[in-house]
């Protein structure tokens, strides 16, 4: 699993995980294990996980490995050259541009203007959820490693029912607090290794790694559980009832590229609408192919109105 996350973690705490495993700080071996102790065991992806902190652009990993090997390389070549250090960073721009001429024209930007451009490109400004164009590429990552090293995903697709009556009966400042604390909701119950982001409007998108529709119906039913057992409490002080529809498809049973996979999802949310919505619905083959069938789970399946079992990769939260 990627590691992109623990290393921009351990980076946030100030340890310069790119600068260590370059060679460039002074940490003595003891120190090292204690940090790679810490990472846990290195994905099939930790080359591809080091050149987008890097760089910020994802690379297979074979590239990954070939451009790292070189940006070392190139280091050691110029610090013999000029007899001092020269960070990673340092050496990576020049590499990636005169040797092997993959960026263009890069910028120096420090790390806290950096980061904060990242968040305005990549997050939804309202939710805090990822936006349409990184959930997107969210999308088409997780399709590529599962296509790649084997297994399967699910996606969920979440709607709010009757949003529009609340803009029209609360007005679009409640409608935004409801919108606000489902994502909120739906972040809190996702794994680390989960994505979730916002479709458009009052659709939010949700990405699980290796998880079938199994599993990830029991976390729908746990979502759909707490939001319509726990009231929103606007800024007025009343309290909002909500209920969201969910519509599941898993790569590859319900779609093999990613606007197939989003439109099996997409049928099974209608479907979970008609019946009456707070329900989901699972993309499936259906008795008379090619057509595409669901098939439903009520509000009260999971063990009447108590709160449905945690997935059987998770602990309870």
């Amino acid at each position: 699993m990627s590691q992109l996350h623990r290393f921009r973690e351990l980076e946030a705490q100030g340890i310069d995980i790119l600068s260590i495993l370059a060679g460039d700080s002074g940490v003595d071996d003891q120190q090292l294990k204690l940090l790679l102790d810490r990472l846990g065991p290195l994905g099939e992806e930790y080359h591809s996980d080091l050149m987008e902190l890097l760089t910020h652009r994802r690379f297979d990993e074979t590239e990954a490995l070939g451009l790292w090997k070189g940006v070392v390389r190139h280091k050691r070549k110029m610090e013999a050259a000029l007899g001092r250090v020269v960070g990673v960073r340092v050496a990576a721009a020049d590499y990636l541009t005169n040797r092997r001429p993959l960026l263009e024209a890069p910028r120096i930007v420090p790390r806290q203007e950096m980061e904060q451009l990242l968040s305005q490109v990549n997050l939804d400004v309202l939710t805090g959820l990822r936006n349409r164009r990184s959930i997107d590429e969210a999308l088409r990552l997780e399709m590529q490693r599962t296509r790649r090293y084997g297994g399967v995903f699910t996606v969920l697709l979440i709607d709010l029912d009757h949003f529009k009556g609340i803009n029209d009966q609360q007005g679009h400042v409640a409608g935004d607090e409801v919108l606000v604390e489902i994502s909120r909701r739906i972040q809190s119950a996702c794994r680390e290794t989960d994505t979730a982001g916002r479709w458009g409007g009052d659709e939010l998108l949700v990405i699980l790694p290796q998880t079938g529709p199994i599993d990830a119906g029991i976390l729908s039913g746990r979502l759909r559980h707490d939001v319509r057992h726990r009231p929103i409490v606007l800024h007025n002080g009343e309290f909002q009832d909500v209920t969201i529809s969910i519509g599941i498809s898993s790569y590859p049973e319900h779609g093999t590229v990613a606007q197939e996979l989003v439109d099996s999802a997409s049928s099974a949310l209608r479907q979970a609408k008609k019946s009456g919505r707070d329900a989901e619905a699972v993309a499936g083959v259906t008795s008379s192919p090619p057509g595409r069938g669901t098939q439903m789970r009520s509000s009260r399946q999971f063990l009447g109105e108590d709160s449905p079992p945690p997935r059987g990769d998770e602990p309870q939260r």
